[in-house]
């Protein structure tokens, strides 16, 4: 049944509780609520119905009628999709807010939006969806990121097992090689390493780009952080004759980031500062906090970021080269993949490089103050 509220306007509710909600909810400004282009939907966590839909959610899940609205509501699972475990509710009810990972579907067509979370003066918890069926520009995108990601998937599984088989022949376990065998081999070995490294660019991309929950952050020790990566650098290093080292950096400095998420963005980092080196060059890292700020610092060298790249050196598909022995190409995707995780973390990125000298690039993060 419609119920009328203190300030004259009606809305659609449930329950026995519905003239407690009425009566806390009869200030809110039902014609900004009825205005809204998204559906909105308030309930409690028992589901045992909506206490208010606006007026889009009645057109879109009833077309018009708040009764109809009512029982799609009922039969048509969309509270089911919101309650699966660690689904929405549970991220809303966690985190304020959340986006629906698993779309809810009404008439067959998908529906796109979040769940806030919210207490009233009794510490009665609500909580409030608001959604619109999916356009045809984010159906095009969905299906375009599921696509990809199925592709990637099912690219690197037998990429992998290739790669393997190279390395075995290479090995020489499998019996002696002629030279230009041997010579085949290391092309097939180079290109698999490229191929593979593509598809983990693709997969960080869209994991970067993807709605959702994220990773918790964490306190993380940064000269720690460092050294670690230093190390496992070292190796990266020596194969195309370039010192990896670390700069004197605070043992107690901190930062609040997820540590999988800044390891990618300095190793990128690091190992493209390898890569427009020359032999017996060095690249060092280090960190220094530099006031509510702490900035870690990437340096190599080399030759410089050529003029005509550093405006859109960031951008998607971007590509540089660099020479070190050998070319080494890349595909475009590392540093708009690093821009964005960055930013994620609420940091930003810069670089400094003078034609001939090399260039250094600085991550700047918020500081842990203690």
């Amino acid at each position: 049944m419609a119920s009328k509220f203190k300030d004259g306007t009606t809305g659609y509710a449930f329950g026995e509780e519905v003239a407690c909600f009425a009566e806390a909810a009869s200030g809110l400004n039902r014609a900004l609520w009825d205005g809204m282009a998204d559906a909105v939907l308030v309930f409690e966590r028992s589901m045992k119905g909506a206490y208010y839909m606006n007026l889009a959610a009645r057109d879109l899940l009833g077309a018009g009628s708040a009764v109809c609205a009512a029982e799609n509501l009922r039969e048509g699972g969309f509270f089911h999709d919101l309650m699966a475990e660690d689904g929405p509710l549970d991220q809303a009810e966690r985190n304020g807010s959340a986006g629906f990972r698993t779309h809810p579907t009404f008439d067959g067509k998908r529906l796109n939006g979040q769940v806030m979370s919210t207490k009233d003066q009794h510490e009665n918890r609500y909580f409030i969806a608001m959604f619109h069926l999916e356009t045809e520009q984010e159906s095009a995108e969905y299906l375009r990121r599921e696509v990809n990601s199925v592709i990637t998937h099912e690219l690197r599984t037998p990429l992998t097992s290739i790669k393997g088989a190279l390395d075995l022949l290479k090995s020489g376990l499998v019996g002696p090689l002629s030279e230009k065998a041997e010579s085949l081999l290391n092309i097939a070995g180079a290109n698999s390493d490229r191929m593979l490294s593509l598809i983990q660019e693709i997969l960080d991309l869209n994991e970067s780009a993807q709605a959702g929950p994220k990773p918790k952050s964490e306190n993380i020790n940064v000269a720690s952080l460092l050294e670690g990566l230093v190390t496992t650098h070292q190796g990266y290093g020596s194969y195309h004759g370039v010192n990896v080292c670390m700069l004197p950096t605070y043992a107690a400095l901190q930062v609040h980031v997820v540590q999988d998420q800044l390891m990618k963005i300095l190793s990128n980092l690091l190992s493209n500062a390898v890569k427009a080196s020359k032999r017996n060059q060095s690249v060092e890292i280090w960190a220094q906090k530099t006031g509510a700020h702490l900035s870690i610092y990437i340096r190599d060298h080399g030759d410089g970021i050529p003029e005509e790249l550093r405006n859109t050196l960031f951008d998607r598909y971007t590509k540089g080269s660099w020479r070190n022995g050998h070319r080494t190409s890349s595909s475009g995707l590392g540093l708009n993949i690093v821009r964005t995780l960055v930013e994620q973390m609420k940091g930003t990125i810069s670089f400094d490089t003078q034609s001939g000298e090399g260039t250094t690039f600085c991550v700047r993060l918020p500081a842990v103050h203690g």
